[in-house]
């Protein structure tokens, strides 16, 4: 089970995406466990995606997914439909789902 411990051990640094601050990693850095920590703060009664900034920040954006604000995003992977437990603490601890997004993420 992912646990709060693990949430203040491994801080990212953020991004500012439409006057939020959102949690990102440094493409060349991130480690599973923090792409583990990503996935499981994602909110899955919403669409989300995962974007990398041409700055290589890998972070998690809801709600604006698809073709939408990439001027400055190097990197997408296809969008997570809410609903569908691509996201949050259970999708985290999904070794099998979990796994190949990560190694797919830093192949690109």
């Amino acid at each position: 089970m992912i646990q709060e411990e693990i949430f203040s051990i491994q801080r990212g640094k953020s991004i500012i995406l439409n006057g939020q601050r959102i949690k990102a990693y440094d493409i060349r850095t991130i480690t599973l466990e923090q792409f583990r920590m990503l996935i499981a703060c994602g909110n899955d009664r919403h669409n989300n995606q995962i974007r990398v900034t041409k700055s290589g920040m890998v972070y998690l954006s809801e709600d604006i997914v698809g073709s939408e604000q990439l001027d400055d995003v190097a990197l997408c992977f296809e969008t997570f439909s809410a609903y569908n437990g691509y996201v949050g603490v259970k999708a985290a601890e999904d070794n099998s789902h979990l796994i190949p997004l990560y190694y797919a993420l830093i192949g690109n």
